[in-house]
């Protein structure tokens, strides 16, 4: 059978695409800008952006990109290893160990990089990796490169480190990794750090957390780590900076051997050009604008919570979360993608997520430092205007 007969047999998006209802790579035009962002021409309320702090349009990270362009030119042109290690990286490295507490860091060129390359490079032939199920597809991802090296890889059940205690004391006595999402992206919700510790502790397991979408939001900016008061007792933390770092990247905080390391045995750090110089001092300038704010909480958590009661008063099926991501479910895909699809001709934009992204049918909506509260008084004006086209055909398909 010719391979690529699966590429012409895929109907899925065909599917959607015939009905009206395809919402998957969106072409917008210029950046999302006090929550607004501009679509086939015409203006929409962006509640779809992971841009938590809205720092992607602060003229101190637009500046610093502009000034590491112009000094350093586009690209690192070569491998951190050989050619491509700018003192930048390096100056990047050192902020970020020191803000969130760690001995060292090791920055890649992509978030899913990072956690593919930890988990591979750390894991292998005698090791045990245990990942909550629901992780993130680069901790699944580095988890099945490391099975290909010899490492025996397990799931635990959601957020419950009951069921990580029963599984670590009945296995075999190796080394072991758990790793974990700090914030789960399609929930919203907070994963039990502090519970997650001391099962490690009590069995000799090596914790990871990944926090992408809990950096710049909680405890202080330093993430969910900090918040849960675990500052010095998870020995591997993770971190994109495409979320509230407002550029391209990821890191890995550990001890400073973990990440020597790392340095030269993980395969994406190796085999891949060092970040771009726009990327990285962006990055910087957008961490700096962090510990600058430390001391306010983000108007994305109030922002979320007002928009997430209000949708729930209006009779929508919401998610509760601790966190600027509200989900809103459906019962069917072609409810939620009708939803969409009624929102965006109304102006107002939502992440439409499907199964395996998540359980079951939602809107993924996320809030920001942007949403004033004119902006989402006029969002929560066109749901509710459309309450009654949405709700009875919600309920009939329910």
């Amino acid at each position: 059978m010719d391979l690529l007969e699966k590429c012409r047999a895929y109907m899925r998006a065909d599917e959607a695409r015939d009905a009206g209802l395809y919402p998957y790579y969106p072409a917008f035009q210029g950046p999302a800008d006090g929550g607004q962002a501009i679509l086939e021409g015409a203006e929409v309320c962006m509640l779809g952006s992971n841009n938590y702090r809205a720092l992607s349009i602060n003229p101190q990270v637009i500046g610093a990109a502009q000034d590491a362009l112009a000094l350093y030119g586009t690209s690192a042109t070569g491998s951190r290893l050989l050619s491509g290690n700018l003192d930048l990286h390096d100056d990047l490295e050192a902020d970020l160990a020191d803000f969130f507490g760690y001995e060292a860091a090791l920055v890649f060129a992509t978030g899913y990089m990072t956690n593919l390359g930890v988990v591979s490079a750390l894991a292998g032939r005698g090791d045990l990796v245990y990942l909550d199920e629901k992780a993130h597809a680069s901790l699944i991802d580095g988890a099945q490169l490391a099975a290909a090296s010899g490492a025996v890889v397990r799931r635990f059940a959601h957020n419950d480190p009951g069921d990580l205690a029963r599984q670590l004391a009945a296995a075999p006595t190796q080394s072991v990794l758990v790793a974990t999402d700090g914030v789960f992206s399609m929930e919203g919700n907070l994963a039990p750090v502090a519970e997650l510790v001391a099962v490690c502790e009590e069995y000799g397991a090596t914790l990871l957390v990944d926090d992408a979408h809990g950096v710049g939001v909680f405890g202080l900016g330093r993430g969910v780590i900090e918040q849960a008061g675990m500052r010095g007792r998870v020995p591997l933390m993770t971190l994109t900076f495409s979320k509230s770092l407002a550029s391209q990247g990821g890191a890995v905080l550990a001890d400073a051997r973990t990440i020597d390391f790392l340095r030269h045995t993980s395969r994406p750090q190796i085999f891949s050009a060092g970040l771009s110089p726009a990327d990285t001092a962006a990055a910087h300038a957008a961490l700096r604008e962090i510990r600058r704010r430390a001391d306010a909480e983000p108007v994305a958590l109030a922002a979320a919570e007002h928009l997430r009661r209000a949708l729930d008063a209006l009779g929508y099926d919401v998610t509760w979360s601790a966190g600027p991501v509200i989900p809103v479910r459906f019962p069917d895909q072609t409810t939620m993608l009708s939803a969409q699809r009624l929102l965006l001709d109304h102006g107002v934009y939502t992440n439409a997520v499907l199964p395996p992204a998540c359980e079951g049918y939602q809107l993924r909506i996320a809030c920001t430092d942007a949403h004033t509260p004119d902006v989402l008084e006029a969002a929560i004006g066109v749901f509710a205007s459309l309450r009654e086209d949405l709700l009875p055909r919600y309920r009939q398909a329910a």
